[in-house]
């Protein structure tokens, strides 16, 4: 069995652990309602401001399509 990693890119990191701020009010916001892994390599995060109250999205995507497949043997 053969153990096989990827490193993420140094964007993806940056565009994943920047801050996120309210589309509509501008206000600081910590962390998602929820989250979802999409097929495909994209996650999506589902927000609500906490000062006006609004939901908003965001997506993020990944390399895993893209990623070495693991063979079962």
């Amino acid at each position: 069995m053969q153990l096989e990693t990827m490193a993420p890119k140094p964007a993806g990191i940056r565009s994943f652990a920047a801050s996120m701020r309210c589309p509509h009010c501008g206000d600081p916001m910590i962390a998602p309602e929820m989250s979802e892994f999409v097929v495909g390599g994209e996650i999506r995060h589902h927000w609500q401001c906490d000062n006006c109250g609004r939901p908003s999205s965001t997506c993020f995507h990944t390399e895993a399509k893209n990623a070495p497949r693991r063979r079962n043997r």
